[in-house]
């Protein structure tokens, strides 16, 4: 899956915390479904802000609170796309290889924001 970080960057910057956290959802989904198909997500957007993954058997759940998802969308225009992953894989979800530029933009995003920081 592809991406594109100036699209992403207005998003973050013009989108309520729901939607953003939606969108980034529904990213998340296209790049597990160009995986393997049987990925279903769920998203909860209540008083926490959840995200729930099941391939078969296997479910993976990822609770954040909406002050944080706020603070996320704010910090950078990957931050909770790149919580999220981390939390999925955390709980075994294995990544695999990827076409496109997605998540090796999420993962490495992190690091870029790190170093400007260092500057």
């Amino acid at each position: 899956m592809n991406t594109n970080a100036f699209f992403r960057s207005t998003m973050a910057n013009n989108f309520a915390t729901r939607k953003f956290f939606k969108r980034v959802a529904s990213d998340m989904e296209s790049q597990l479904k160009e995986w393997h198909k049987g990925y279903q997500v769920s998203v909860e957007t209540w008083r926490i802000y959840s995200l729930c993954v099941q391939n078969g058997e296997n479910t993976y759940q990822v609770a954040l609170s909406k002050n944080l998802v706020d603070i996320l969308q704010h910090e950078a225009p990957y931050a909770l796309d790149r919580a999220l992953w981390r939390g999925l894989v955390s709980q075994g979800l294995a990544l695999q290889k990827t076409q496109g530029n997605y998540l090796d933009t999420v993962l490495d995003a992190y690091d870029y924001e790190q170093q400007k920081l260092a500057l």
